[in-house]
């Protein structure tokens, strides 16, 4: 029996799509991945940079008709994450090239980030949210949290020795690193180690640092090359605590937060809905305010309290995966 097709169109987000590319073969798929994001050129960071929506539009436009064109005719799925950049034409021309095909859209976002996704609700047949709040306000959406990817099964309190009390690693956006520097002060006052780093690019730091910006004078906390997934789980795996900052307009649970579950390690979160979910312990996971953050150095000795083993299963790639295309 021949595999299935499926048109694979995500976001470019550091190395999961690859993990969901492997699963989708490992469910007997064969995949065409395509990023709905442009090329970070020169000229795309410097218009994003300026915010030239005018120009960032007709450089997403341009990529996302060239997706349209490269991409081969009559899949049995179009599986999309996101959609910000996909545009209603692309979307029009993708429908007629695969009348057969069943489309499924996966939000990685919180719609009050991207409200005008909702215009593009009509291509598809079935439509998943990670935001619990957001699937409350809109029938069209069924709720599917995020998942741990496969290498994440590793036991994290297998690990005895840590080189960190508390490990963080983000992009740099909105209060992240004013957030981060309380954080780490009361760290050094409590005696705990970290690792805490943020993500950003070149042209953003030489900017902040020639224009007054946030990122002048905090280099220590910046890093300018993305840590590899290997790489970022071996410093999960060597720390007590992780620290997850979500965004301050989204209330979905982030993937680092769901990571932990498969690594069985203990988290600090910003995101409040957290006690909500079925995986939620306090012994495991205490919440951050993040207008006036205070960390309980008692949380840092007590062990990892482990789950039931079909509730971890839950939130593996595998499961998140059939759940949408089953």
């Amino acid at each position: 029996m021949a595999n299935k097709k499926v048109l694979f169109i995500g976001i470019g987000f550091y190395d999961y799509e690859q993990s969901i590319i492997d699963e989708f073969k490992a469910q007997d798929y064969d995949v065409d991945y395509f990023s709905e994001v442009p090329d970070s050129t020169f000229a795309y960071k410097f218009y994003s940079r300026r915010n030239n929506i005018k120009k960032l539009e007709t450089i997403r436009a341009k990529h996302s008709n060239d997706i349209v064109v490269r991409s081969s005719a009559n899949y049995d799925l179009v599986f999309i994450i996101k959609c910000e950049y996909l545009t209603m034409a692309s979307l029009e021309v993708l429908k007629a090239k695969n009348p057969k095909a069943r489309f499924v859209l996966y939000l990685w976002d919180s719609l009050t980030r991207f409200k005008a996704i909702e215009d593009k609700f009509v291509f598809f047949d079935t439509i998943y949210s990670f935001d619990r709040f957001d699937c409350e306000n809109n029938n069209r959406l069924i709720f599917h949290p995020l998942f741990y990817r496969n290498e994440y099964l590793s036991s994290g309190t297998d690990n005895k020795e840590f080189d960190y009390g508390l490990y963080h690693l983000g992009w740099y956006h909105s209060d992240r690193l004013k957030l981060i520097k309380k954080v780490v002060s009361q760290l050094k006052d409590n005696g705990v180690s970290y690792k805490v780093v943020l993500f950003t690019g070149y042209l953003s730091y030489f900017m902040d640092t020639l224009f007054g910006g946030q990122l002048k004078g905090n280099k220590e906390y910046l890093i300018f090359k993305p840590i590899s997934a290997r790489e970022n789980f071996g410093k999960i795996l060597r720390s007590k605590v992780v620290l997850d900052i979500a965004h301050p307009d989204q209330s979905g649970l982030t993937m680092r937060t769901i990571e932990m579950i498969g690594a069985e390690k203990k988290l600090i979160t910003t995101n409040r809905d957290v006690v909500n979910y079925d995986f939620y312990r306090p012994e495991n996971i205490i919440i951050l305010d993040r207008y006036n953050p205070v960390i309980d150095a008692g949380f840092f000795e007590n062990a990892y309290s482990s789950i039931p083993e079909d509730l971890k299963n839950k939130y593996s790639i595998r499961s998140w995966l059939k759940t949408m295309i089953k």
